[in-house]
């Protein structure tokens, strides 16, 4: 599962830089860019919270 929460989060990375990239030399049309930079960020923000959520515990050896 962690491999495919890897490939999640480089796709967003990627969408990310593309959106930036086609942004910065206005090749999308109005609020478009913006909005699409938005979606990108948000999945790679939900990407990491799955990540970090669903690390293992450690146990304190003091309290076993």
């Amino acid at each position: 599962m962690s491999s495919a929460i890897s490939y999640f989060t480089g796709g967003f990375l990627v969408s990310l830089l593309v959106v930036l990239n086609m942004t910065w030399n206005q090749r999308l049309p109005g609020l478009l860019g913006p909005g699409l930079i938005a979606l990108s960020l948000a999945g790679l923000a939900a990407c990491r919270f799955y990540a970090a959520r669903n690390q293992p515990r450690q146990r304190d050896p003091r309290k076993a």
